[in-house]
């Protein structure tokens, strides 16, 4: 799935629709207006339920993998679905995005990322279930 379009899905999904209800709302072309300037319509949605309908609700019941992901839209999905502010590091050799994450929270981020991406720790021990620093970066060979 793209980015943009992982980006989107979450986006619909945040104003609290179910998967039964972003299903059939994008089946009708029936989805509520976008709350998030950043998100200006959720038309991309009613593009991919109509030119892949299996995809779309692959993605939306099962999950996804994004195709390729960039820094800003791994920031922008972190905002959305944690509705965490997280930190772009754009310097050559130290890309990354860094953020605080639950078990949980970096348990749901690390199959969405593309291949090429890992998330790492930055401090070491248990965190009990309590959100701890992470970077999220290019995999260096």
């Amino acid at each position: 799935m793209s980015q943009w379009d992982a980006i989107v899905l979450e986006s619909v999904r945040s104003l609290g629709l179910t998967d039964e209800e972003i299903l059939h709302r994008t089946a009708q072309g029936d989805l509520p207006a976008s709350r998030d300037e950043a998100i200006p319509s959720f038309e991309p949605l009613l593009t991919l339920q109509a030119e892949q309908p299996e995809t779309f609700e692959r993605a939306v019941t099962e999950g996804y993998r994004i195709k390729y992901n960039t820094l800003g839209g791994i920031n922008t999905w972190i905002r959305i679905v944690f509705g965490r502010e997280a930190e772009v590091e754009r310097s050559e050799g130290i890309e990354g995005v860094a953020s605080e994450l639950t078990p949980a929270e970096r348990d749901r981020l690390e199959p969405v990322l593309s291949i090429g991406w890992t998330i790492e720790p930055q401090q070491s021990g248990e965190t009990n279930g309590e959100a701890a620093p992470y970077r999220i970066v290019p995999v260096r060979s």
